[in-house]
């Protein structure tokens, strides 16, 4: 399970997700996508709608993708940096900070922050 002493910003995030699944569940008739694709696509769409970053002059490796296993210390640790921003002050601030980072460093946040919530929202029953 994901951290269990959420801040405001990231229970909000989990409420809107929540909404937003069920939205698009309901948009589309099709019920064989499966419900951690349609929160990938809500993430991922918060993704592309945050704001790019103005110019600028955890130890628990469990939590991200296989594929970051091969990665230096230094960029798991920068995911998990982010998936903390994300956890206390919101997915729009933890975006937004990843962007910095270029695009390897978002799409794994992405993927990290995909598996994390689909099981918060899983064991809180709100797929």
């Amino acid at each position: 399970m994901i951290h269990q002493n959420f801040d405001a910003a990231l229970e909000q995030d989990i409420l809107r997700l929540s909404h937003e699944v069920h939205e698009q569940r309901q948009e589309q008739s099709a019920a064989e996508t499966h419900p951690k694709e349609i929160v990938r696509s809500v993430i991922g769409s918060h993704i592309q709608a945050a704001p790019a970053p103005a110019p600028s002059g955890s130890d628990d490796t469990t939590m991200l993708p296989n594929y970051l296993q091969a990665e230096s210390p230094d960029v798991r640790l920068k995911v998990e940096e982010l998936v903390d921003v994300a956890f206390h002050k919101g997915i729009d601030a933890s975006v937004t900070e990843a962007k910095k980072y270029g695009p390897f460093i978002l799409d794994a946040l992405h993927d990290t922050l995909t598996t994390k919530l689909y099981d918060e929202l899983k064991a809180r029953k709100l797929l």
